[in-house]
């Protein structure tokens, strides 16, 4: 029996609204487990609001091993719109309908290494297609192992078949369960004051309320909501989604462990209010476990939080349930062999240390001009020789810009030469990133007042993870790179 992929509605809402809280709530999620390690008493705090469920068939961590054992832990959203009025869904383009029971459209496997203090988070693609184990419903009525799209496992069995279909489907062994409502997400970005995204060219999407401009922003509330939520924006749609939401889990997690947040009780308070009202783990996540959570992640290096997505085949229709997406058989095997046996997929970073940016294009494959985009004379021409130094080739000597550009350096690049630009962007941390398309195999570097100097990259042919898991980002990397 397969799964319905939609269902009625009491309203003409469009159904797509339900699956920007979906993602929002997800994303939440993620930012909430590896921003755990805020402090024992915020955890203390944190852990004694949270709603706690049974879900059987999950693995307890090894006792032994105490809280250094290897821990991997199954998030999902929950779209439900508890604590929202009427009138705030209708501002926040999520409609009011009743869509029934929850769903999800947001599954990350987030795996916390026992020595190395490493974290891996894997998002796992709705559409991706899975086998669904046979089970009992609400009802009592046995359905037979089926195939259907990953999502389908949530509605139709909850938390305890959502944990055996991603089980079965990646090999790898889940200890606990954590699920968010989209209530927290809004509150949760409030809290922390907005959270800072980077856009390369200007976002706008009429069916989630997304308008933002081109650059580095903070966003808050309403628009962080449709920033991941918009799916149309993206050429990939679902798959550059994901991406996006990474970036944002990224920085969201930079700014709730920052000293701003941490130092400040009223935002530190409102963080977590904010949190354990929306957020359901399963009753072996414990407070005792929470705080253990939080002893081991305080202090992880953002170089040592790896993100990525399973490695994709492609796509195919089937029969009853439209298209959906295979996976890569080898690297994502790779993938999860590597958590099974609590291998990092990112080189890991000694503590306190800044991890060397990783690129695929060497400098010297990467041709560069110069703009002096401040009143500062002669600021272009140190940038070129900088840039020179660390190998890039230098197309034109320095010149000046028509036009001041400010604080921060601009780093102009044609679509086409887009890792060529992330080389340009390793080496000089901060710079914005700008798509411009027909500009050619030149990258544009108009520098800023900020400017202080070229780092030097590291190069790999894989970015920055094995290439028999495919490619991942760390949180320590720029959100504009």
């Amino acid at each position: 029996m397969s799964i319905p992929s939609a269902r009625p509605t009491a309203s003409s809402t469009p159904p797509r609204r339900r699956t920007g809280l979906r993602v929002a709530a997800g994303v939440a999620s993620g930012a909430v487990l590896l921003a755990s390690g805020i402090s024992w008493a915020g955890v203390n705090q944190f852990a004694s609001n949270i709603t706690r469920i049974d879900v059987p068939g999950l693995t307890a961590v090894n006792e032994d091993a105490g809280h250094s054992a290897p821990m991997t832990i199954l998030m999902v959203a929950s779209d439900s719109r508890a604590g929202l009025t009427r009138a705030q869904a209708n501002t926040l383009h999520l409609g009011t309908a009743d869509y029934g029971k929850p769903r999800t459209d947001t599954m990350m496997l987030v795996h916390i290494g026992a020595d190395a203090n490493t974290v891996t988070v894997v998002s796992l693609p709705r559409d991706t297609l899975a086998t669904i184990p046979a089970y009992v419903d609400s009802n009592g009525k046995r359905h037979n192992m089926h195939q259907a799209k990953l999502n389908a496992a949530f509605e139709a069995g909850g938390a305890a078949l959502m944990v055996k279909t991603v089980e079965n489907l990646t090999g790898v062994t889940i200890n606990h369960y954590v699920e968010m409502n989209f209530n927290g997400f809004l509150q949760m970005v409030d809290a922390v004051d907005g959270v800072e995204v980077c856009l390369a060219k200007p976002m706008k999407d009429e069916k989630s309320g997304l308008d933002l401009p081109a650059g580095r922003q903070i966003v808050r509330g309403p628009q962080a909501l449709a920033y991941v939520r918009a799916r149309y924006v993206d050429p990939t749609a679902d798959l550059g989604r994901m991406k996006r939401q990474q970036k944002f889990v990224a920085s969201l997690v930079k700014k709730a462990t920052s000293v701003d947040t941490l130092l400040n009780p009223v935002r530190l308070d409102s963080f977590l209010t904010a949190v354990a009202g929306s957020i359901t783990t399963d009753t072996g996540l414990g407070r005792d476990e929470m705080l253990a959570l939080a002893d081991r992640l305080k202090g992880t290096n953002p170089g040592n939080v790896a993100f990525i997505t399973v490695p994709l085949a492609g796509d195919k229709r089937v029969p009853h349930l439209g298209s959906v997406l295979v996976w890569d058989r080898a690297k994502a095997a790779a993938l999860f062999d590597a958590i099974n046996h609590d291998r990092p997929i990112v080189a890991p970073v000694s503590a306190g240390a800044s991890p060397a940016p990783v690129v695929t294009v060497a400098p010297g494959q990467v041709h560069v001009k110069v703009l002096n985009g401040t009143a500062t004379a002669g600021l272009g021409g140190r940038a070129s020789n900088d840039l020179a130094t660390l190998g890039f080739a230098i197309a034109a000597p320095a010149g000046n810009a028509p036009v001041q550009v400010g604080t921060a350096t601009v780093i102009s690049y044609d679509p086409r030469y887009d890792q060529s630009a992330k080389t340009v962007a390793a080496a000089i941390p901060g710079a914005t990133l700008k798509s411009v398309s027909g500009l050619g195999r030149t990258i544009q570097v108009t520098v800023g007042s900020s400017y202080a100097g070229a780092h030097k990259v590291t190069v790999s042919s894989t970015s920055t993870s094995p290439s028999s898991t495919g490619k991942a980002r760390t949180a320590a990397q720029d959100i504009c790179g």
